[in-house]
């Protein structure tokens, strides 16, 4: 079906939250990929979120959806996320036919009030410090939680992404092998990466679903929204899109991913075997993005929201092949408080143990002699 008779109006919008919640407000619209969504003002209320589902949606798809918000309102007392409201007949998912006959769901959800974070300037450390805590505190509050559509087939969980091998045709010269090359890695990897721990995770944290306290100075991270894209996965392929998303618009992309990590570890500590594989989970998840949006730019030309991370990702691709894989564990590992390299105990116990002349490690120097070189401001050099 067209895209344009897909669309809901902003006055259906309104009709349908009245007839199905006898509720009065104001609809504007928000960005979505697959529900059409509708932001709804109540004055002197924080109002609602409307979401209505594209034709002949999967019930119980949406079923998984709100099980999980309300498995998070029970099992995460500090966070805050959307909360399910029921319709006048008390069912947690609506049904309408639409001016085409075909039946949509719709839901209604708590507005969770504050900033999108890609509206947001600056973004500093401590801001993407919260980013990785509240991240943590949600794949936490999921820990026990279950749903048969948790273990869907799905082209956005990184785990699954060796589908985009199959378009790779829509690519050439540069892009064409920085893609060639990611796939290659997170090929090679499979036997070690398949075997790190899974959960039921957000999966999701990009930056038009991370909302943000309205503080000029100092603000923080308040929730992650839309679960829509929540799958059982590898649990640091969530760490991976909080990441891939956080670091755009930024010039060291691997120092903005630190304190998301460390931030993610406070709450939800993580395994040194999965520090390993961040590096190409982050890659990983912007090559499905540019993969989708090469393809949406085909199917859908008239849906902007699909192309809206296109260009800050590929910025970041092109910075990350940059960047050793090795450098980057070691990195992730240090703000995680490990040390940097995971021989680094076997090494100094070695050495311990060993004991040896320079003259021997080189010996054309003729020398044991070691004299300190300091090359610091306050050197007397």
């Amino acid at each position: 079906m067209n895209y344009s008779n897909l669309k809901i109006s902003i006055e259906q919008a309104q009709n349908i939250l009245f007839e199905l919640f006898n509720i009065k407000g104001i609809a504007s619209e928000l960005p979505g990929e697959v529900d059409f969504n509708f932001r709804i003002k109540i004055e002197g209320e924080e109002g609602y979120i409307l979401k209505i589902s594209r034709p002949n949606e999967d019930e119980n798809y949406l079923d998984f959806q709100q099980n999980l918000l309300q498995y998070v309102e029970d099992n995460g007392p500090n966070l805050i996320a959307p909360k399910v409201i029921k319709d006048k007949n008390n069912n947690p998912i609506s049904e309408i036919t639409d001016d085409f006959g075909k039946q949509r769901k719709v839901r209604l959800l708590s507005w969770v009030s504050g900033r999108v974070w890609s509206s947001v300037n600056p973004q500093l450390n401590d801001l993407r410090f919260s980013l990785g805590e509240q991240c943590g505190l949600l794949t936490q509050s999921l820990q026990g939680f279950s749903h048969p559509e948790a273990q869907r087939n799905f082209e956005w969980d990184v785990a699954q992404s060796l589908w985009t091998k199959n378009h790779i045709h829509l690519f050439t010269g540069k892009e064409k092998e920085i893609i060639t090359h990611y796939q290659n890695q997170f090929e090679l990897t499979q036997a070690s990466y398949s075997k790190l721990r899974k959960a039921v995770v957000h999966n999701d944290a990009n930056d038009n679903n991370v909302i943000v306290s309205s503080e000029l100075v100092n603000p923080t991270v308040k929730a992650a929204i839309d679960y829509g894209d929540a799958i059982h996965t590898q649990v640091i392929n969530d760490v991976a899109i909080a990441c891939a998303y956080a670091i755009m618009n930024h010039n060291d992309t691997l120092e903005a991913a630190l304190p998301i990590v460390k931030g993610y570890h406070s709450t939800f500590k993580l395994e040194e075997e999965e520090l390993a594989h961040l590096y190409n989970a982050i890659a990983m998840r912007l090559l499905i993005s540019v993969t989708k949006s090469a393809m949406n730019k085909i199917a859908e030309p008239d849906n902007t929201y699909l192309l809206i991370s296109e260009k800050p990702a590929w910025e970041v691709l092109e910075k990350w092949r940059d960047i050793s894989a090795d450098y980057a564990e070691y990195s992730f590992r240090e703000a995680c408080g490990f040390s940097a390299h995971s021989n680094d105990k076997q090494f100094l116990d070695w050495a311990n143990k060993n004991t040896f002349q320079l003259s021997v490690v080189f010996p054309t120097m003729q020398s044991n002699e070691v004299y300190q070189l300091d090359l610091s401001v306050a050197s007397k050099w």
